[in-house]
């Protein structure tokens, strides 16, 4: 390629209204509102977006994006499938005076993964989402269009849940009725602290339609910082959400104890963006 067709290449490229991200990140657990997803062990996790730039494709100030993301999840918690979760989403952000908005759609896959009853009920879900932020602040709220991973009266009503010895509940029970309707709120804040590291503050509230019990709030305590290419982070998390309903018992090769995927944890991390 000539040096005058790489100039015009480079200048298309930097003037292009679309981008192209990417990110990997090797965490050691993966937390999903709180609770583990991977029986409390690592998990590796990439993704690809794809956007619109602002006042590109996308109307005034404004544009959309669409990405996938996965990670490796616990064959504990996500019978029969593949121990992988799949997320599909996109959406559409603007800016009004200064509040960033975003609309958009989430749908979380667990390739071949269902409930222990025939014939199987699955834990995929799809989810709307509305959010805003203002400068270091935002706040999130996701309805699920479906049952909330497939939780409804076939695959857990009646369920008592687990005790702490690792045997089955008998007293109160769950009762009955679809989870369509969910919602979850998430709450952020982030500070600049010191040089180069950055603390993140986060609590969100999950309540689970037909469920009260299982319905719970949980925070997260995070600090990130680069160091070269990569960003290390290490965050508390935890949620009050009722034990014996967040415990598995084992079900695959290797797990020998009954887990509280709920439990408080320190979770480090480090993550490369590109």
């Amino acid at each position: 390629m000539m040096r005058a067709e790489l100039i015009a290449l480079t200048v298309a490229m930097v003037q292009s209204p679309h981008s192209l991200s990417g990110n990997v990140a090797l965490v050691g657990d993966y937390r999903f509102r709180g609770l583990s997803q991977t029986y409390t062990q690592p998990a590796i996790q990439g993704g690809v977006d794809y956007a619109a730039a602002p006042g590109g494709g996308g109307g005034a100030g404004g544009g959309a994006y669409v990405g996938a993301w996965g990670s490796n999840v616990s064959g504990n918690q996500f019978l029969n499938g593949g121990s992988l979760e799949l997320d599909l989403y996109g959406g559409y952000r603007w800016t009004v005076a200064k509040v960033g908005v975003d609309l958009g759609t989430q749908y979380y896959w667990y390739p071949r993964a269902r409930y222990n009853i025939d014939p199987g009920d699955r834990y995929n879900t799809a989810e709307v989402y509305a959010g805003v932020r203002y400068d270091q602040f935002a706040a999130k709220y996701s309805y699920a269009l479906t049952n909330l991973f497939g939780m409804k009266t076939r695959t857990i009503g009646g369920y008592c849940g687990i005790s702490a010895d690792g045997t089955a509940a008998t007293t109160g029970c769950l009762g009955t009725g679809g989870s369509k309707g969910s919602g979850y709120l998430d709450v952020t804040a982030t500070f600049a602290v010191v040089v180069g590291m950055t603390l993140a503050l986060h609590y969100g509230y999950q309540y689970v339609r037909s469920y009260a019990p299982l319905s719970y709030a949980d925070y997260k305590i995070g600090l990130t910082r680069p160091l070269g290419a990569v960003t290390l982070g290490a965050a508390v998390v935890g949620a009050d959400a009722e034990r014996r309903f967040y415990r598995y018992t084992p079900t695959t090769t290797g797990s020998r104890e009954t887990e509280d995927v709920a439990r408080l944890a320190v979770v480090l991390s480090a993550s490369k963006a590109f």
